[in-house]
């Protein structure tokens, strides 16, 4: 059953629920590997799912990139719990980190998570906003979960005054659109839209840039960001900084390649000019920053005006290159954010100075952050450098390669900020008496796993060549 991913997400998040409400405090421990087991059932079930077939009259549809886009969302929101538990469950050294209510939290995610599967299953205007809403709603919940800390209901307030704007862009956008066509099949759309482009299309298309470069976080839509990522509790910063952009990037896919995929040669310029500014501004703006928290959300904008290079190339080449280094910066941002979670829980503290001497006291944890904080800025042989050459490659391809120095200059500059927190834990010397703080095992594997994934997805080439294997394969049977 092509829904059987979603069906059995929004199952387990009711199980959560109604656990949390019939089971005794002490038991509720019960309730994170339900969750998880739940998420794992799912990402079993997307593996055995046809990668095509559609239902429910052709608006809930599966194909390739669809089920990768899956894969991806359901990969973020497991490692998410994992990352959670400690906070959730109290264990961690400075009690007041903990943000309890796991049962609803739990619920909340899971419900976020069967948004996103639905979004890129959309295959009509009115399906794809409400799975937008969907995936979105509760993710303001999430940043303003700790009610007594200013600075997350500070966070949660930004995100929901900045979310309604952009959620009313993207609706009038799609209004536009089908006031212009009068269809709301993602399908149909594109039929209409092949006999030429009205002039209002620009104007539409300009309204759903907006709304989805709110969740990729991309300039001039980015300002919600590094309140957001400060306020609101880290395992949800996490999940933000992925699955958002994820999301984000799914709905540009449904409306720049379903919709506008004739016309989307002549934005090529203009996407170009948002891929520079958002690197640009990203790396920049990192530099100064003294908050992980902050310093982590300036490195998302920045990995943003990276990921939207995939938009410049032909299909068979920019789909491959964008989701291959979706998956790269799902694996690598999580485990840099994993080494955060395990350090805010035992030390409560969040400046990128309280690192230093990390080396010392923790070595093999350090090596983690150091190797994640690497990939991120495109140090071979990691999976970070792997994935941008990727992109760079489509984007001299498409004949931009003033873009392509570009990119290769912010690279150089996410390095020299990417370092100021390797300094701090390899070159300054610890704190007096300094403890030796440990994870807890669940976290210390996870953190482990997503290392092992940074490392392998830079040396084993199979996956790149899997998805491209796939996506040509896909649209060689478009083409007949």
């Amino acid at each position: 059953m092509l829904m059987l991913p979603e069906l059995m997400v929004i199952a387990t998040a009711f199980a959560v629920l109604l656990l949390d409400v019939l089971v005794p405090e002490k038991r509720r421990v019960v309730l994170a590997p339900i969750a998880l087991a739940g998420l794992a059932l799912a990402f079993f079930a997307l593996l055995a799912t046809p990668q095509d077939g559609e239902l429910l009259g052709g608006r809930f549809a599966l194909d390739v990139v669809t089920w990768w886009f899956k894969l991806l969302f359901l990969l973020a929101g497991f490692i998410t719990v994992l990352i959670s538990l400690d906070l959730l469950d109290g264990r961690v050294r400075v009690r007041a980190r903990g943000i309890g209510f796991r049962g609803e939290y739990y619920t909340i995610l899971l419900f976020t998570i069967s948004g996103m599967l639905y979004l890129i299953s959309a295959r009509d205007l009115i399906t794809l906003y409400v799975s937008l809403e969907l995936c979105t709603m509760p993710l303001f919940l999430l940043a303003a979960w700790r009610r007594d800390d200013l600075k997350s209901g500070e966070a949660g307030l930004k995100y929901v005054i900045y979310g309604a704007f952009a959620s009313a862009f993207l609706l009038y956008g799609l209004s536009f659109v089908y006031g212009l066509t009068g269809e709301m099949r993602l399908d149909a759309l594109a039929r209409q839209l092949q006999g030429g482009a009205p002039p209002l299309l620009w104007l539409a298309a300009a309204l759903i840039v907006a709304g989805a470069g709110f969740k990729v976080t991309m300039v001039p839509f980015h300002m919600w960001a590094a309140d957001v990522y400060e306020g609101a509790p880290i395992p949800v910063t996490a999940y933000l900084s992925v699955a958002s952009k994820a999301a984000g990037l799914a709905l540009m896919f449904q409306m720049f390649y379903r919709v506008f995929g004739p016309w989307l040669h002549e934005w090529s310029d203009l996407i170009a000019v948002f891929a520079a500014v958002t690197m640009t501004l990203g790396n920049v703006v990192a530099i100064v920053q003294n908050n992980i928290k902050r310093f982590m959300a300036f490195s998302a904008i920045s990995q943003a005006g990276y990921t939207i290079l995939g938009f410049l190339g032909p299909l068979d080449t920019g789909i491959p290159a964008m989701i291959f280094y979706l998956l790269v910066y799902i694996v690598t941002n999580l485990a840099v954010f994993a080494c955060i979670v395990w350090y805010s829980n035992e030390t409560g503290r969040e400046q990128i100075q309280d690192y230093r001497g990390l080396a010392q006291t923790n070595p093999v944890i350090a090596l983690m952050m150091m190797l994640g904080l690497f990939s991120l800025a495109g140090i071979p042989p990691l999976s970070g450098f792997v994935g941008k050459f990727f992109l760079f490659s489509v984007c001299a391809g498409a004949g931009y390669h003033w873009l392509v120095a570009v990119a290769a200059i912010n690279s150089t500059v996410s390095l020299y900020y990417y370092l100021r927190v390797v300094r701090q834990m390899y070159i300054e010397p610890p704190e007096e008496n300094a403890p030796r703080l440990t994870a807890s095992p669940t976290l210390a594997t996870t953190m482990a796993a997503l290392t092992v994934g940074v490392v392998l997805l830079g040396i084993v080439p199979v996956f790149y060549e899997t998805i491209h294997g796939q996506t040509i394969t896909w649209l060689a049977a478009l083409a007949q």
